[in-house]
């Protein structure tokens, strides 16, 4: 679900973009499965006088996925909910990694919030295919990697160490950003530790026992750094 003022701004974003942020949010779960996609649904609530439905459409069809059906509503606030069908031979969950294993991202992240949320969604969908012959978890990062990396440690029953100087940075990124900015909707996998890895992922921590999670810097110093907390 995407809400006007909470996770984007109308100020920023036309509308076919808003559209295309909520499908390209929705089909990154999807890549994270190691799933490939079949279709959207989707509830739009609208509030009086908005006349950019068309645009919010188009935008939500431009991935080439078909739109299969919805819904509409008045709201007070421009609100988008949709839902992302897909099927996988075997979908990759976030639970299956185990100690050892190490942790790698694809792209380069803190991207989003260095353009201020306003940089195009691109779910990594061939990716994901890619990434499930040698991934035992995946998580895509959609609130940034020092609160995904909890989700899928805890996912695993495992603790986790990210090394932060490792982090992939984009142009103009600290990282602050990379780590805590959220919405790069890149690929975060748990790979077995003699998995041979492509060359467009970054290993940049390891799963371990127990149930700590560290960030850790260069001089090996654990940094309070938290995602995205939509309650927060």
């Amino acid at each position: 679900m995407l809400v006007e003022g909470v996770h984007f701004d109308r100020g920023r974003l036309d509308d076919h973009a808003i559209g295309a942020r909520a499908a390209g949010a929705n089909l990154s779960d999807i890549a994270a499965m190691a799933a490939r996609p079949l279709c959207l649904v989707a509830g739009f609530g609208l509030p009086e006088g908005f006349g950019g439905a068309e645009q919010l459409a188009a935008g939500l069809a431009s991935y080439g996925v078909p739109v299969a059906g919805g819904d509409l509503s008045r709201a007070p606030v421009l609100t988008l909910s949709v839902t992302a069908i897909g099927r996988a031979e075997r979908p990759l969950l976030r639970s299956g990694g185990r100690p050892g294993d190490r942790l790698v991202v694809t792209g380069r992240l803190g991207a989003q919030a260095v353009s201020g949320y306003t940089l195009p969604v691109r779910p990594r969908l061939a990716e994901g295919l890619e990434l499930a012959a040698i991934a035992t978890a995946m998580i895509d990062v959609s609130d940034g990697i020092a609160g995904d990396v909890r989700r899928l440690a805890a996912a695993c029953g495992c603790g986790a160490t990210v090394w932060l100087d490792r982090l992939p940075l984009a142009d103009g990124a600290t990282v602050e950003q990379a780590a805590t900015g959220g919405e790069d909707f890149e690929l975060l996998a748990a790979v077995s530790p003699g998995a041979q890895l492509p060359d467009w992922v970054t290993e940049v921590g390891v799963l371990s026992e127990g149930a700590a999670v560290e960030l850790v810097d260069a001089a090996g110093t654990a940094r309070e750094l938290h995602g995205w907390d939509h309650f927060r």
